[in-house]
């Protein structure tokens, strides 16, 4: 594969982003994946989860050694998240029983949809601001739970099917559920996203047999240094305009998929 010493610098700006964001991981890999490097997207969605699995436990433990995680809220938004991504990957199992052009043909425009909804919710929270962030919220703890474990199962099946919402899917709707500081926010969102990600590339090692270990691991070697430093630089670097020019790109790359 040409131009494979890219690789690990394209990890390493992905890994930047997702320290710094909670965002970034699966919504810029999967593009690469698929458009850059020409992969099947059944093959992509596995390969970017596995990439995905160790690159956020690098940021989880750079944010839990900095106390920005809620292990609360990750413990409900798995609670949703793990068995909803077993059920994705489920019906990737059965599609991929009938035509395997057709459902990665199927997946490209699912991947390109969920790329809207992505830079849709970037820029929702822009406008919004942090002040859902920082407001107390009313609600009853069964309620808050209910909402958190909703959330989880929602984020979890677009991950399992798409590699795509632990960060930038998952961390909008929390938002809306939750008060958290903007830092924990993100520390708790990449934590949770650990365990998610890592339950769906495991299903999908076991039962699709879809990742492209070698290519992950090139992506590894920039991606952790990546994420540990993104995580560092948050609390320091203004997250607005980054959002603003990343939801550009998702969108950007959306139309791409889309109409080839």
């Amino acid at each position: 594969m040409g131009g494979e010493w890219l690789l690990p610098l394209y990890g390493l700006a992905v890994g930047l982003l997702v320290g710094l964001t909670g965002m970034g991981g699966g919504v810029l890999m999967m593009p690469l994946l698929v458009l850059g490097l020409g992969m099947p997207a059944t093959a992509a969605v596995g390969t970017d989860l596995a990439y995905s699995s160790l690159t956020k436990l690098a940021g989880a433990w750079q944010h839990w050694r900095q106390g920005t995680v809620d292990s609360s809220v990750v413990r409900d938004l798995a609670i949703g998240s793990v068995p909803a991504t077993l059920v994705a990957v489920a019906l990737l199992y059965f599609l991929r029983d009938g035509s395997e052009l057709a459902s990665d043909r199927w997946l490209n425009s699912a991947i390109a949809v969920m790329l809207v909804v992505a830079a849709s919710l970037m820029l929702f929270r822009v406008i919004r601001g942090h002040r859902d962030e920082v407001t107390s919220m009313r609600a009853t703890h069964r309620h808050q739970f209910a909402k958190i474990v909703a959330i989880g199962a929602l984020g979890g099946f677009l991950v399992g099917l798409t590699s795509i919402g632990s960060g930038s899917v998952i961390i909008a709707l929390l938002v809306l559920a939750v008060s958290l500081r903007p830092e924990r926010l993100v520390g708790t969102d990449v934590a949770h996203a650990f365990l998610l990600v890592t339950a769906a590339a495991l299903a999908h090692i076991f039962f699709l047999n879809d990742v492209d270990f070698r290519l992950a691991s090139l992506l590894l070697i920039g991606s952790i240094p990546g994420v540990i430093i993104g995580s560092r630089l948050m609390v320091r670097v203004p997250r607005r305009p980054l959002q603003i020019g990343l939801a550009g790109l998702l969108l950007s790359t959306a139309a791409k998929m889309l109409v080839p």
